[in-house]
């Protein structure tokens, strides 16, 4: 949980993981939880929280529970840490769970699955939680996950950017990139850096295709409409595989699946300095002790999709079908949702709000170290690309088979029609045997 590259792998992503009290009258905080807790809140509480993106009980404290805790000091926390226990696993041993905080991925594939879910209409209106304060693209995401119920609120979101390394574009006299690029622009950028120098093999772009297919810009989905059909052998899926193309193939480039797909990005970035830009979520900007002289831009554009940047990546926090304390776990979110606490945690951990507020949105990074002079403007330079229609439970097969055909044009393992059809029918095979086991 505690950054985006961990949540993306986890859904196969997540990357990648917010936090006060209600200000001047509860209702322009969007909620009176404050004002009205259950009357048997003053009996001590232990509320038990599960992060599948991994996350312990000194992350969750730091962020949210101390927080939480100066408003409602009869409840504490424990943080099931992942060490290796599957969700699955925890239903099965019917372990009492009060808390969820998940990515939209981790929520959809680990989480509904196995019935972890519940509708909090009713804790909404009995706290009066005012839900028009959030953005309803989080809110669409989530009902059309589950039949228009609201079974999660969003904690905050992550946006893909474009990082640099200023040191290898100086090395090479090579202007740096600048915001409102199409990602045509940037290939021109990217040929200039790609070359062998002194023995090191450097790289003008390199990133991991799962970022760019898990949060599209032209908002593609996976499956039809009905979920019933993959939907991955069309123009559409061709034509953005064609954009991103030429910015792996590059003369020099020699592409391997390891080096764009697993840890090797990430090192050649941030370790080896060999790669001088490379599309992450804000959550992994470099820190100062990874020693990067480096700033950020805008995710390039479509050309189809002027405008517009990656779809909301949100992370949601829900009160767990097997909670025995909801009024207690709900008030939790609602402190966590309060304008206070969410200028707080877009301040001071650099979390971008799922808050409507301009005043909220305002406050990202000011108090952490690694966005101090750099470019933060880019994290809301770009209209955030809608969701696809479809995003149920097989989702994740038909993101995990499109990235694959990706990859594997790429190395050149399969010309783009084949690696498509492919995909469309490994897809539909994995369905159809989710389906037969429900039986």
């Amino acid at each position: 949980m505690g950054n985006a590259w961990g949540s993306m792998r986890m859904s196969g992503v997540v990357l990648a993981a917010a936090l006060a009290v209600t200000a001047c009258g509860g209702k322009t905080q969007g909620t009176e939880e404050a004002q009205k807790a259950p009357a048997e809140s003053a009996k001590p509480v232990k509320l038990q929280v599960l992060t599948p993106g991994g996350g312990n009980n000194e992350w969750f404290m730091d962020r949210y529970g101390k927080s939480i805790q100066q408003k409602y000091p009869h409840i504490s926390f424990e943080v099931i840490e992942n060490t290796g226990q599957t969700v699955q696993n925890l239903v099965t041993e019917k372990r009492k769970i009060d808390l969820i905080i998940t990515s939209f991925v981790g929520y959809r594939g680990q989480i509904k699955p196995v019935e972890l879910t519940a509708d909090m209409s009713d804790l909404i209106k009995k706290h009066q939680f005012d839900i028009n304060r959030l953005d309803p693209a989080y809110m669409d995401m989530i009902r059309n996950l589950d039949g228009g119920k609201v079974t999660a609120l969003p904690l905050y979101d992550l946006s893909l950017l474009l990082y640099y390394n200023k040191d290898i574009f100086d090395k090479f006299g090579v202007p740096y990139p600048t915001d409102n690029m199409t990602w045509e622009s940037l290939y021109s950028v990217a040929t200039r850096l790609t070359r062998n120098e002194g023995g090191v093999q450097y790289r003008g772009f390199v990133t991991a295709p799962s970022n760019l297919v898990s949060v599209n810009q032209l908002s593609l989905g996976y499956l039809d409409s009905k979920g019933e059909k993959a939907a991955l052998q069309t123009d559409p899926w061709k034509q953005f595989i064609e954009t991103m193309l030429p910015l792996y193939t590059m003369p020099g480039y020699n592409a391997t699946k390891a080096m764009i797909s697993g840890n090797a990005i990430k090192e050649a970035f941030f370790k080896e300095k060999s790669s001088a830009m490379f599309v992450m979520f804000n959550s992994d900007a470099p820190k100062p002790e990874d020693g990067l002289n480096w700033n950020a831009v805008s995710l390039p554009e479509m050309k189809q999709a002027p405008g517009v940047g990656s779809q909301p990546y949100p992370v949601y926090i829900a009160v767990a079908s097997t909670s025995e304390h909801r009024d207690e776990a709900f008030l939790s979110i609602a402190h966590l949702l309060s304008d206070e606490v969410q200028t707080k945690l877009m301040s001071d951990f650099a979390q971008i709000s799922p808050l409507k507020s301009t005043e909220v949105k305002a406050a990202f990074g000011r108090n952490v170290a690694q966005w101090q002079g750099k470019n933060i403007a880019a994290i809301r330079a770009k209209k955030p690309a809608a969701p696809p229609a479809y995003v149920g439970e097989y989702n994740n097969f038909g993101q995990t088979a499109i990235t694959n055909a990706m990859l594997s044009v790429i190395v050149g393992e399969k010309d783009m029609n084949t690696a498509l059809r492919d995909a469309d029918e490994e897809v539909n095979k994995k369905i159809a045997e989710a389906k037969a086991m429900k039986k």
